[in-house]
């Protein structure tokens, strides 16, 4: 029944799926998950899956080649899952795959570009580093490359009035992009029997290239705070917020196989 019911926490999730920016994923070690199936812990190799959503809602970038510079603010929705490896029972090396959906860039006046659908794809590798052990604090990093290709970005822009244009004419306007992100969080979690709260800061620089064009983020440093509930010694559910560089959230299950 526990199998049963973590199966559908984990496919309850999964379609919930809407959003993706950067979640800093808390090692399995250290939420002290448990397989049933494919977990060896003397060979100290396990494997989990994970299905996430996550929140964009809003992130500045420094735009590129803009007369009298400015910045713009990308928002919008990501789905992912995860295979995560789990190797001498700490190191989690995992793959990214999923989708995007609602993504978009505007400037300071509303204008830019909406987003179609792409598939977003990375990796990562996270792992606890120390223990502070009188107080049970455990000390983690969470590394990762994320990665959406060839965007077509479209944008229907129309005359002010009947009598003027955009530089004379109205229309469609569309271009390629690339959206490119490395992160490196540091962390810090203690465990309360089913809770795991956390919180840490955190190294993003996320870019938007268009041709030699680059837009990149306007602010590179952030923190991040949440919790891991462990319903299950297999299962956990992982609530979490990102502050200052990005406002996110994201909704994350991990199942150790």
């Amino acid at each position: 029944m526990r199998r049963l019911l973590a199966c559908l926490a984990l496919l309850i999730f999964s379609a919930i799926g809407l959003v993706y920016a950067a979640p800093v994923d808390v090692p399995t070690e250290i939420q002290g998950l448990e397989g049933n199936i494919f977990n060896d812990k003397k060979l100290g190799i396990g494997l989990s899956i994970a299905a996430e959503a996550d929140f964009l809602g809003s992130r500045k970038l420094e735009m590129a080649n803009y007369w009298g510079g400015g910045t713009s603010k990308v928002k919008g929705q990501f789905y992912t899952s995860k295979i995560i490896l789990t190797l001498i029972n700490k190191f989690d090396i995992y793959g990214i795959i999923g989708g995007t959906n609602n993504l978009s860039s505007k400037d300071a006046q509303g204008d830019g570009f909406d987003l179609n659908n792409k598939i977003t794809w990375g990796a990562g590798l996270s792992m606890p580093i120390g223990e502070w052990k009188n107080p049970g604090i455990k000390f983690f990093v969470d590394t990762k490359y994320r990665a959406v290709n060839n965007i077509s970005y479209t944008n229907e822009f129309e005359p002010p009035s009947p009598f003027m244009g955009y530089g004379g004419y109205s229309g469609t306007s569309k271009m390629l992009v690339d959206w490119q992100e490395w992160q490196a969080a540091l962390g810090a979690a203690k465990k309360f029997k089913y809770f795991l709260p956390y919180l840490g800061i955190k190294y993003s620089d996320f870019r938007e290239f268009s041709g030699e064009k680059a837009n990149q983020s306007k602010y590179l440093v952030g923190v991040f705070v949440g919790c891991s509930i462990t319903p299950l010694k297999s299962l956990a559910i992982d609530l979490q917020g990102r502050f200052f560089d990005e406002t996110a959230c994201v909704v994350k299950a991990t199942y150790k196989i």
